[in-house]
């Protein structure tokens, strides 16, 4: 029984030793050397950088104000008998817009017609008499024409009749230019309020847009420069247009007021409307790079470009910008230029001088 026992025990134990011998490789063999290997590269992408003609943005709000605008006021005072336009209506340039209550400026425009008849007949009458064959002003001589309008009042008549037909004007309200009425409040049979206009005539089929720049940007404007007008009610759509003006005054802001032309296409521009202009030209020999591959170390501008598999940083400073890109040159250290790959994915803790698992992405 004893060796039975004793045989039981040894078998178990051989069997045992394996066991123990690969699980003590298990916990301190090749396995564990390998948490202590070297760091896998690390995966970036990125592109090529370009040397060329930069696409320069320049973005700001604005207002639209239309090309030709009139603000119209009654000259005298009365109560509006006709209202002829209201707002939103189209009218062409020396339509009657309203009238005041103006019975006796009409008769008294036609007194001083009756009045003017009358002397011209008596001036006639002088002239026929004092030259056989004379029947215009013509016929006679300054002189003489001078001493008959002196005796029949003819001046004075013209200034008469030139003063009641002004009066009768000034109850008249016409279009001065072609337009959209707009601010139109008062109605017939009111007296009008003479703290403010009357009514507005917009034309509104071209809109001036006026809009604020730096001055650091106006060295890059200049007239006839394509404008992209996008109203803040209506981001889909876009409408072009150039500058017209460029304002030669910077005000306390440090800004110069432009003015770009844009023609109202579809008619849905409307007068103070909201919106953005978008300057777009381009600026000859730049360094361009996506805004992506620039990141900050240490408060500076960094570029990382791909240097024998390995990431190696170049000290930039940003200049031109638009939507996408910047323009760039080389301070301080790096050997950036046209052709160059430069990084622009997993680029924003990325150290010098690792190695990199790149894939190109770009041009």
């Amino acid at each position: 029984m004893k060796n039975v026992t004793l045989y039981i025990l040894m078998l178990c134990l051989v069997c045992s030793l394996p066991a123990c011998k690969k699980k003590e490789e298990k916990k301190f063999g090749n396995k564990l050397g390998e948490i202590g290997a070297k760091a896998d590269p690390i995966k970036v992408e990125g592109q090529l950088i370009e040397f060329g003609d930069f696409p320069m943005e320049l973005v700001s709000n604005g207002k639209l104000e239309a090309y030709q605008k009139a603000s119209l006021s009654f000259r005298t005072t009365g109560k509006v008998s006709k209202i002829y336009a209201q707002n939103g209506a189209w009218v062409e340039k020396g339509s009657l817009i309203a009238e005041l209550d103006n019975q006796m400026e009409k008769l008294d425009l036609e007194q001083a017609r009756i009045k003017m008849e009358r002397v011209r007949l008596e001036r006639q009458a002088l002239i026929v008499e004092h030259k056989i064959g004379a029947k215009n002003p013509e016929d006679v001589t300054a002189d003489a024409l001078k001493r008959f309008n002196q005796k029949t009042g003819f001046e004075e008549s013209e200034i008469e009749l030139e003063q009641a037909r002004i009066r009768y004007e000034y109850t008249r309200l016409i279009a001065p230019v072609s337009g959209r009425i707009a601010s139109l409040e008062c109605k017939e049979q009111n007296t009008p309020d003479a703290s403010k206009p009357f009514c507005l005539v917009i034309n509104d089929k071209e809109f001036d847009v006026v809009f604020p720049v730096m001055e650091k940007e106006m060295s890059r404007l200049h007239i006839g420069l394509d404008v992209i007008v996008k109203p803040f009610a209506m981001d889909s759509v876009t409408f072009n247009g150039r500058i017209a003006q460029i304002n030669p005054l910077i005000d306390e802001h440090g800004n110069v007021t432009i003015k770009a032309r844009v023609q109202n296409s579809n008619g849905s521009l409307i007068e103070g409307m909201n919106v953005k202009a978008l300057i777009r030209d381009k600026v000859p020999g730049g360094l361009i790079v996506p805004k992506e591959a620039v990141v900050l170390r240490n408060n500076q501008q960094v570029v990382f470009s791909l240097l024998n598999g390995r990431s190696y940083w170049n000290y930039v400073e940003s200049d031109l910008e638009n939507s996408t890109s910047y323009t760039i040159r080389v301070v301080k250290s790096g050997i950036l230029k046209a052709g160059d790959t430069i990084i622009t994915k997993g680029n924003l803790n990325l150290a010098n001088d690792a190695e990199l698992d790149f894939k190109f992405i770009g041009k």
